[in-house]
């Protein structure tokens, strides 16, 4: 088994407002953030093409988004996620480089995990593994993911000392670490139950002290077309 650590920083809700858009742009280009997921169904979507240009590599992948309760019929929530899928397309000009949700819905509902694992067997993208037991059952399907996945850098766990824990504590293989960095606005504080601590989030991911203790862990930062 491999000892190496291996790290794709992944900030979640790309495209859902124009602060997002430029906070998570800022992490990649100033900071440690190597891969986004786009939320295709808002306006400021439309703009991340243009931005993608001038920052090719920052790996983009698609964050599907249900609103509401599940669907009755699995076929149903399947619609949505191919809908989602060829707005993407539709955006970039290209296939996403990965699949994630909103909420975990792929960790919470079973028909949600079932289409976005329909989608990974079409097009052989990576699935985000949300869980260990998702892990499993991804690698059992031959699907790409990561080996780990950190979701406590949120919210009150967003501070830099807690970043640079989680670095140096990094297990062998690949993880993928969870953010939610922005320029908050007006739109995303009146949409959002989690709106001005993902200005922390962006200080902390840019920081001096989270960059050198990247280099000093020996952790390689990676995106999901990596994988």
């Amino acid at each position: 088994m491999t000892t190496a650590k291996r790290l794709i920083v992944n900030a979640d809700d790309l495209g859902r407002t124009e602060g997002i858009n430029e906070g998570i742009f800022d992490a990649h280009r100033r900071g440690i953030v190597t891969s986004a997921t786009m939320m295709v169904n808002y306006p400021a979507a439309r703009r991340v093409a243009a931005l993608s240009r001038d920052r090719p590599t920052l790996g983009i992948g698609l964050h599907v988004a249900l609103s509401g309760g599940p669907p009755a019929l699995p076929p149903e929530v399947l619609a949505e996620v191919r809908a989602q899928l060829r707005r993407f397309r539709e955006i970039m000009g290209r296939d996403p480089t990965h699949f994630d949700s909103h909420h975990h819905s792929h960790r919470e509902v079973p028909a949600v995990f079932d289409a976005i694992l329909t989608l990974a067997w079409e097009t052989g993208l990576p699935v985000r593994s949300a869980s260990p037991s998702m892990a499993e059952s991804l690698r059992r399907e031959g699907v790409p993911t990561p080996d780990h996945f950190v979701e406590e850098f949120y919210d009150q766990g967003a501070t830099l000392n807690d970043l640079i824990g989680i670095v140096e504590d990094l297990p062998a293989g690949t993880s993928e670490l969870m953010c939610h960095p922005a320029v908050v606005d007006e739109e995303l504080r009146s949409t959002s139950g989690y709106a001005e601590a993902r200005t922390r989030e962006l200080d902390v991911l840019t920081s001096a002290g989270v960059r050198q203790a990247v280099q000093r862990s020996g952790v390689r930062l990676i995106s999901f077309g990596q994988l």
